[in-house]
């Protein structure tokens, strides 16, 4: 799983490293010039602080302003990512006390800097990830075992000022709490799951997996672990896993997956992730590099032909590149309609530069389904988005930001067993102008409209407010 996290992160971490051995010899001398005996722990607080901000905001993105709130609060004990957020905050709340020597002030700090990364991932573009209360669960307990052992240690030591700090920390706790109350609260969108992170896969589920990779590729690869992880906002849950390459001398080459669980109707796997093919794309019969998106269309064909020949059925295809000049090759899609609405079966085929299919997303469903007919149209559905997308930024302060909104087709979606229209509404955000390269696109997300209700959600069906 660290692999899979870690892999294209190299250089970012080796530069958090060094900042942190930076910032902690910098703290030591700091401290020693005061005269403070205790510089080699404000320097390891200060190195160990570096490195969870570091892992935290790595690959952070735009802020969602939604935080999902686990009730099943011992789930988090049972999965690989929950020990890890436990892990890495014990270090900081030892070393916070062997620094400090006062046991109100660091616990007000372990407890409270967790829900300031949580709410900073939520509310910050830039630094936005999964606000999820597992995480800040964790990191509390990890900190707080750290703090327990060494305060334990200084005890018997008589090495505490247990009176020290009281006053100031609990101003900065009710200060704190005032926040969260009054700035916190109403800004966020508060998502009520049970369960939320990553667990082991059970029997059926790696079974399932298996039958659906050897059904995409054959005994091509190798499958690695697998994990279950409960969708964010709707009652659903997604296998997670990566695929090995069985080329010797490659084992570490790897590409990753999701398998929807339990209707098993929705596949997606991305073997590459670069502009540089590599060992993992899937050789489909000795196919060459193609030069334009006509020749990695019938590659794509050729693919679906053999792996999920029903896709040839449908009632439309095209292929587009991937990149402004196709550096990531092109993809080739296949969709069905009906009565000018997209229904859910869907295939889409990536081949790269090399003519090797680099990623597949398979949808499965019915080709027909009969529905209510809408009550709003495309320039009400661009209205809701409007005031959707409003709500966001203004919840990130960025209520000057431009952007544009585009609804371009209505998408039969099944939600709580019944099937119903939705507009799908492109938010285009224009560019900064800062960039070198004339043809660069600019970033494109979709959303959903309930055409019954105005109901908006984003990518990942997440309702969001419109007020």
């Amino acid at each position: 799983m660290f692999s899979a996290i870690f892999q294209h992160h190299v250089g970012y971490l080796a530069i958090c490293t060094l900042i942190g051995l930076i910032l902690g010899g910098a703290s030591w001398t700091l401290v020693r010039k005061r005269g403070n005996p205790h510089g080699a722990w404000w320097s390891g607080l200060a190195f160990t602080l570096t490195g969870v901000l570091g892992v935290t905001f790595m690959g952070g993105g735009s802020a969602s302003g939604v935080c999902v709130l686990n009730h099943q609060l011992a789930e988090p004990f049972h999965t690989t990512q929950g020990l890890w957020n436990l892990a890495m905050m014990v270090p900081v709340g030892a070393f916070a006390l062997l620094a400090i020597r006062r046991p109100l002030p660091v616990l007000v700090g372990v407890i409270a800097l967790p829900l300031t990364i949580e709410f900073t991932q939520a509310t910050v573009n830039g630094l936005g990830r999964v606000c999820d209360s597992s995480d800040a669960q964790m990191n509390i307990i990890g900190g707080l075992i750290g703090l327990t052992v060494v305060a334990v240690v200084l005890a018997i030591r008589h090495s505490l000022a247990w009176q020290a700090g009281i006053k100031g920390a609990l101003i900065t706790f009710a200060a704190l709490l005032l926040l969260s109350l009054g700035v916190a609260r109403p800004i966020l969108d508060f998502t009520n799951v049970d369960g939320s992170s990553l667990a082991g896969a059970s029997a059926d589920q790696r079974r399932a997996v298996e039958a659906a990779v050897k059904e995409a590729f054959g005994d091509r690869y190798k499958i690695g672990q697998q994990y279950e992880q409960p969708c964010v906002g709707a009652s659903c849950t997604n296998i997670i896993f990566n695929l090995h390459s069985r080329e010797e001398g490659h084992s570490k080459d790897f590409g990753t997956g999701s398998l929807s669980w339990p209707d098993k109707k929705h596949l997606n796997v991305l073997l590459e992730n670069s502009d540089r093919p590599t060992i993992m794309g899937y050789s489909v019969g000795g196919a060459k590099s193609p030069s334009t998106g006509t020749a990695a269309s019938r590659i794509a064909k050729s693919y679906a032909q053999r792996k999920y020949p029903w896709a040839l059925g449908a009632t439309m295809s095209e292929t587009s590149a991937v990149g402004a000049k196709a550096e990531l090759g092109w993809i080739t899609s296949w969709r069905w309609t009906h009565n000018d609405v997209l229904m859910p079966r869907m295939l889409d085929v990536q081949v790269d530069r090399a003519g090797h299919v680099s990623q597949i997303d398979v949808t499965l469903g019915p080709t027909r389904v009969k529905l209510p007919e809408a009550k709003l149209d495309a320039v009400q559905a661009e209205k809701e988005v409007d005031k959707a997308v409003a709500v966001q930024l203004q919840a990130n302060g960025n209520t000057g930001a431009e952007f544009h909104t585009k609804a371009f087709t209505v998408k039969a979606v099944e939600r709580d067993g019944n099937w119903r229209p939705n507009w799908l509404v492109n938010v285009t955000w224009p560019s900064d102008g800062q960039s070198d390269d004339p043809q660069e696109q600019a970033p494109v997300d979709t959303y959903r409209v309930d055409a019954l209700t105005g109901q908006v959600y984003d990518a990942a069906g997440q309702t969001l407010r419109t007020n």
